[in-house]
């Protein structure tokens, strides 16, 4: 899988400024799953630090959470205890090569994850492995329900993007467009395909709005798009932000650019059946 930043160090701050947006997308849809929920068995492809899992363990008891950086997991499970949730189901693995046995799950969730498999320029091979690995593990009518961002939104989803286009740029060779994304589902034998946008929500909201915000590390942490920015083009970045402030044009850029967000959203669901 790709390490374009330091996960288990970066763990230490997202959860300051990321929460499970769009959870209520993922239950409405586990909840078509002709089953009693306790007995639903999900798994949680690229769980980070649990935040989706934790929700659904309030439903449902047997979530298997996976992720790459041991940093995540103890997170994770830190949190888990915290709430006296079951912690011994916390996998450390690359989920491009799943180590679990075929039809096994009812459900895959994979949030803002996708993006974190490949390198520039490899042609997507490892969301490729994940997908084989994805449709052999899941049972027949399960789901697979991916979150990610169009390249539409990696543009215009924050209110940012045009700032750090640099980053957007090469963000792109790691997001896999949806159009794309549909079509390899297809390939691997997924069907009954949706996509769901939902404009309203936004991932960062606690300092979204605060142009404040960008200045602070922990913050940034909570958007991979700021570990792509060399030291120089972080920097211009703040200096533009901080002289929009300082000439009191800062919420007029701000209220102009989130109107883009408005209209497209700053990540989409694409859910797949086997």
């Amino acid at each position: 899988m790709s390490k374009y930043e330091s996960y288990d160090e970066i763990s230490k701050n997202y959860d300051k400024t990321r929460s499970a947006v769009g959870i209520e997308i993922v239950l409405g849809y586990i909840l078509t799953i002709p089953e009693k929920l306790q007995d639903i068995k999900v798994l949680d492809a690229g769980c980070g630090t649990g935040n989706y899992a934790l929700h659904l363990k309030e439903w449902i008891p047997d979530v298997i959470s996976a992720d790459f950086s041991q940093g995540m997991l103890n997170t994770a499970k830190e949190k888990y205890e915290l709430h006296n949730q079951k912690n011994d189901d916390l996998i450390r693995c690359d989920i491009s090569d799943l180590p679990f046995k075929d039809n096994c799950f009812d459900a895959i969730i994979c949030n803002q994850s996708l993006h974190h498999l490949d390198e520039e320029d490899t042609d997507f091979k490892n969301h490729q492995k994940f997908f084989a690995h994805a449709f052999k593990v899941l049972k027949t009518n399960g789901l697979l329900i991916i979150n990610t961002i169009t390249h539409e939104q990696l543009e215009d989803g924050v209110w940012w993007g045009k700032l750090i286009k640099p980053a957007v740029d090469r963000m792109k060779k790691r997001f896999i467009s949806d159009v794309c994304l549909i079509n390899l589902l297809n390939k691997f034998g997924f069907r009954s395909i949706d996509k769901v946008v939902p404009t309203s929500t936004i991932i960062q909201e606690k300092g979204y709005f605060d142009p404040n915000s960008l200045n602070k590390k922990e913050f940034r942490d909570g958007d991979s798009h700021f570990s792509l920015l060399t030291s120089d083009e972080l920097n211009n970045v703040l200096n533009q932000i901080n002289t929009l402030i300082s000439n009191g044009e800062i919420k007029e850029y701000i209220d102009s650019r989130d109107l883009l967000r408005q209209k497209v959203g700053q990540f989409c669901y694409i859910i797949a059946r086997k």
